[in-house]
């Protein structure tokens, strides 16, 4: 049954929807939407509820996603949150504080890392921006290497014709080809509304094109309220919600039935600087208020910030905020969870300490989520009957059955008698020591040798020569 608040917000997107539109800039969505009796005015996209509704319907409710191992396939939809790490940050911040341009390496590195990583089931296409390759030439650069260091299914970047081409072509070859990428999709893309209520012209196209080859588009505006959304989070979510049912009825209009997934990662800024506050407290009202929205239109959803965080140093404030983060889009039922793991300084740098601190708050968040079993041995009467009430239940046989899939364990938190000095020290060693253990985790999957003969055979093409880090 639809609530007050979601019915108001739902009515208010229909009107401004109708009376405002959605101005999408590039002429083939509009020639689009003309052709479906649409009004356009201009770029300008103006949508009946009628209409729009019927265009939502066809999205699918759930969807597989699959990368070259199908055995990693998972489904999207299925009211479990599938992790997605951070990605496209510029900067990497160094082990001893040093931050830099990341490179290619550390592409390399973080993809091993989540790659081992059971808690992580989607891979980020590109984790960082590596700025020691052309700019132009970084999808390709960045998707040779993926395709080799993971099998497991992946968002990526997308953006110009070149760049999309890049992504669809190079996915084609590591998937075995175009026919089983329209069997079962294989690559995610995040097309990001330029609030408030435009989309531009490259967002637009890869829009157009990824849901056309039946891959799977995440419509996820990041609006801010106070400077490109209205004060109110009420006003926001209107905006927000319509660029999102606006993305989403588009790729319908160019496949009907194409994957789509409702993005709701708006927030507030913070009028003393002008910044994004991805680890305020509304953001996780945002994820709240994305889930009832994303259940009332039947879809698949991406909601809040993942593992976002506004602080510049893995430490306090980057595990209350994260933590907030996961566990509310957990809680709020976010299909996926992208930024879930290693972004500092809200999108614009990774860390590996970090990221195995939010990979440890995955692991306990996903413990919440699992809850409890309710069955005649779990509720043990006849234990507590014997033991109580001068017994203990360390020895007893039903500890010994239960205490390793009962209790999660953690690697890094601390459980023991205070210290009177060192705490801080023991602390940073336990997570640089899950680091390295982590990092010692990974083994390469099982990839044909002529994957990299056949990617680099497409890549020469578009003038790129990738180097060798596998």
């Amino acid at each position: 049954m639809i609530g007050q608040g979601e019915k108001q917000i739902h009515d208010a997107t229909m009107r401004i929807l109708a009376t405002k539109g959605m101005t999408f800039m590039y002429p083939e969505a509009v020639d689009l939407a003309k052709a479906h009796g649409l009004k356009v005015e201009g770029a300008t996209v103006f949508f009946t509820e009628k209409k729009l509704m019927e265009l939502i319907s066809l999205a699918p409710a759930r969807f597989t996603l699959s990368g070259s191992n199908p055995e990693k396939a998972v489904i999207v939809g299925n009211h479990e949150t599938h992790h997605i790490p951070g990605g496209a940050s510029q900067f990497f911040l160094e082990e001893n504080g040093f931050l830099r341009d990341a490179e290619m390496r550390d592409f390399v590195r973080l993809t091993r890392l989540f790659h081992a990583a059971q808690e992580i089931p989607i891979m980020a296409g590109m984790v960082v921006q590596p700025g020691d390759v052309k700019p132009e030439d970084t999808l390709g650069h960045v998707l040779f290497q993926l395709f080799q260091l993971t099998d497991k299914p992946f968002l990526s970047a997308a953006g110009d014709p070149r760049a999309t081409g890049l992504a669809l072509g190079m996915t084609s070859i590591a998937n075995g080809g175009d026919a089983e990428m329209l069997r079962i999709p294989r690559i995610m893309v995040v097309a990001n509304p330029l609030s408030p209520l435009k989309m531009d012209r490259n967002a637009t196209y890869f829009l157009m094109e990824i849901a056309r080859r039946n891959q799977v588009v995440c419509v996820a505006p990041c609006a801010m309220a106070g400077t490109t959304a209205p004060m109110t989070l009420a006003g926001a979510f209107v905006q927000t919600n319509a660029e999102t049912l606006a993305g989403i009825a588009l790729a319908q209009m160019v496949r009907p039935g194409a994957p789509s997934v409702y993005g709701f990662l708006t927030t507030v800024s913070d009028l003393r600087t002008g910044s994004i506050a991805t680890g305020a407290p509304e953001q996780a009202i945002s994820a709240i208020w994305g889930g009832r929205l994303a259940r009332l239109y039947n879809l698949p959803c991406r909601l809040g910030g993942g593992g976002l965080t506004d602080a510049d140093v893995n430490g306090l404030q980057s595990g209350y905020e994260s933590f907030m983060n996961i566990l509310a889009a957990r809680e709020a039922g976010s299909s996926i969870s992208f930024q879930a793991a290693g972004v500092l300084g809200a999108f614009n740098a990774m860390n590996m300490e970090k990221a195995v601190s939010d990979l440890e708050v995955i692991g306990m968040v996903n413990r919440i989520a699992r809850d409890i079993d309710i069955t005649p041995e779990t509720l043990a009467e006849d234990v507590i009957a014997k033991v109580a009430p001068d017994g203990q239940y360390l020895t007893h046989p039903h500890t010994v059955r239960h205490c390793r899939k009962e209790v999660f364990q953690p690697r890094i938190s601390y459980r023991g008698p205070m210290s009177r000095e060192g705490q801080r020290e023991s602390e940073l060693g336990r997570v640089l020591a899950e680091v390295r253990r982590r990092e010692e985790a990974y083994s390469p999957p099982d990839i044909p040798k002529t994957v990299a003969k056949d990617l680099r055979a497409f890549l020469s093409k578009e003038g790129i020569e990738p180097k060798t880090y596998v």
